[in-house]
């Protein structure tokens, strides 16, 4: 029996909901009376490599070793983008018994590892040669002028050209997914939109604003993204599970702000003087520094080649911090909503690994984890951000587990894959 999974990024549940309503996704309207939609929660902090990862493992960060884009190496200040050699939990389709799988523009999937079927990683990746297994399948791709994401630089060009270059890549990447849906029976298939979170990130102003010229062109992106969800429901027959989820959720953002400038400006933050400051700069006395997006680590002795909190110092330094950016403001606007420590966030072998803070943006508020400290307040054209509340996590089946009623991203495979997540907790 197939198991579909329809990823849509960054799609919120009540947006969903809501387009379904007013006609603007007429597939989806039929779609969400078939089955359950409930809102899910995203990982901490809610970064979609994180939560992409939980929904494919069904661990929190904690469990599968992903807790941003970038972290630092072990025991040094050398900064590396995560990817799937990070991965410390196996995703569904590489356990045993899995079957088959075609899994397509999964993020956090590059590069390419080998498995049982056909994979082509989503972002970041950093060329399609190496997203793509077996790699035998890459020249029916570039034929096809797949890509691995959006040319985001085109955003500089205009928003007409911007969303122009987000349906090209849509349109590819549905050629591709119904092209080798056609060649074999699978027994997994995981497929994600992607264009979405990024027409969220710079239209989401447009979506807010109806008089925008731009709102239209929002709502038919969406339009059409519903049109390729009716192509693959016209292929799925009623034993089929379907799930459909998102990463996190969006709402506006204002403002952008740089969190290592404010420890620094508050003395928890030292850096030497380098025309291109990064992590390596922080001299001893640092006591805390910020990664993205809003992940808060203690400069520890022993976990840093410089650091000097000692483990006596780091309870009582953890309560000054949290009551740091409770209090903080920027421009008249509270910086965080909510404080959580990492220890009470994560669980699982890689939890030392985490963040001894996750400081919870303020509304319009987005945290950056740049060590650039020229400006407290970061020019962006980004216009939209992601939530932790209000994923979308919508399901239909047999067979089917319990939906928590604090459902997260982590718990997805628990619904939809039941027998085979009980079988993995047996084993271990």
């Amino acid at each position: 029996m197939l198991h579909f999974i329809l990823g849509i990024d960054g799609l919120p549940r009540w947006m969903w909901q809501q387009f379904a309503d007013s006609g603007v996704m007429p597939h989806s309207t039929k779609l969400l009376k078939t089955g359950t939609l409930v809102p899910m929660k995203s990982a901490l902090p809610e970064v979609s490599s994180a939560a992409w990862a939980s929904i494919v493992t069904g661990e929190n960060s904690g469990g599968h070793n992903i807790f941003g884009f970038t972290d630092l190496l072990d025991g040094s200040y050398t900064l590396g983008f995560t990817s799937s050699r990070t991965f410390r939990a196996k995703p569904f389709w590489a356990r045993e018994g899995a079957g088959r799988s075609l899994i397509m523009n999964v993020p956090q999937t590059y590069p390419a590892q080998p498995m049982n079927g056909m994979l082509v990683s989503g972002f970041v990746a950093l060329d399609l040669k190496r997203a793509v297994h077996p790699p035998e399948e890459l020249p029916w791709l570039e034929s096809i002028q797949y890509s691995v994401d959006a040319d985001m630089s085109l955003v500089e060009k205009g928003k007409r050209v911007f969303v122009d270059e987000l349906r090209r890549v849509m349109t590819a990447r549905c050629q591709a997914l119904h092209h080798h849906w056609d060649r074999e029976s699978w027994q997994n298939m995981m497929f994600v939109f992607t264009g979405t979170d990024r027409l969220n990130h710079y239209l989401w102003e447009d979506f807010e604003d109806t008089t925008s010229p731009f709102h239209q062109t929002f709502l038919d992106y969406y339009h059409e993204v519903d049109r390729q969800i009716g192509a693959i429901l016209e292929r799925l027959n009623d034993r089929t599970t379907l799930t459909a989820v998102s990463d996190h959720g969006f709402t506006r953002q204002r403002m952008s702000v740089n969190v290592n400038c404010l420890l620094a400006e508050a003395g928890f933050l030292r850096l030497k003087n380098s025309a291109r400051p990064s992590y390596i700069d922080m001299l001893p006395e640092t006591k805390a520094f910020a990664m993205d997006p809003g992940r808060i680590y203690l400069h520890r002795q022993g976990r840093y080649p410089g650091g000097t909190v000692t483990g006596e110092e780091a309870e009582s330094l953890i309560q000054t911090l949290t009551h740091f950016f409770l209090d903080a403001t920027v421009n008249g606007q509270p910086l965080a909503s909510e404080v959580i420590r990492g220890k009470d966030a994560y669980s699982g072998p890689f939890a030392h690994r985490a963040p001894d803070l996750i400081v919870m943006p303020g509304k319009d508020i987005a945290l950056s984890g740049r060590v650039n400290l020229s400006s407290l307040i970061e020019p962006t054209v980004i216009n939209g951000k992601h939530t932790y509340e209000e994923s979308t996590f919508f399901v239909r089946g047999e067979n089917l587990g319990q939906i928590p009623s604090d459902m997260k991203v982590e718990n997805v495979l628990d619904v939809i894959m039941p027998a085979q997540q009980q079988q993995l907790q047996r084993a271990a």
